[in-house]
């Protein structure tokens, strides 16, 4: 074979092992800058775990209200943007059309379903910037996926803004 031809299989291989994964970046690059921002309230949880580092276990409230049937959960928004549970559906189509409400993807672990991720990691030594959180910030997309941005206490306030 002609190193002409090698180098070309070689560049089409890299390029369909690269494309899948570009692919999730840009998706998510997209939620991350159009995406609704939601707000979930944290419910009680052990605030950090020694064993992974400057870490934070997180749990949502809204955890409490779901069942082990269906993937997503309708919440209505106040103008705040923090939601509510309406209701677990394994449909996407509102149950009632508001403009207030959207839908979010559940992820389903050991059985159970519940909003993700479980897990807040932060910069080595920020950990006390993150001890007064109470919210959860998402971004969601249209199609119920959501990327947790960031904390916020109990004013509203994004925490660990400025971890320098």
């Amino acid at each position: 074979m002609k190193r002409a031809h090698l180098l070309i299989l070689l560049a089409l291989a890299a390029a369909f092992a690269l494309l899948p994964a570009l692919w999730t970046v840009w998706k998510n690059e997209r939620i991350l800058s159009e995406g609704k921002i939601v707000l979930l309230k944290l419910a009680p949880v052990a605030p950090r775990s020694l064993m992974q580092g400057d870490y934070m276990a997180l749990s949502f409230a809204i955890d409490r209200a779901l069942t082990d049937e269906a993937p997503y959960v309708w919440l209505t928004l106040d103008p705040q943007g923090r939601a509510d549970f309406l209701q677990q559906t394994d449909i996407t189509e509102p149950p009632r059309a508001k403009p207030d409400m959207l839908v979010l993807r559940l992820r389903k672990a050991k059985g159970s379903f519940a909003i993700a991720p479980n897990g807040f990691f932060f910069q080595e030594g920020a950990g006390d910037r993150f001890t007064a959180a109470e919210w959860g910030e998402f971004r969601v997309a249209p199609n119920g996926k959501a990327l947790l941005t960031h904390l916020r206490d109990d004013k509203l306030e994004r925490l660990g803004e400025n971890l320098r």
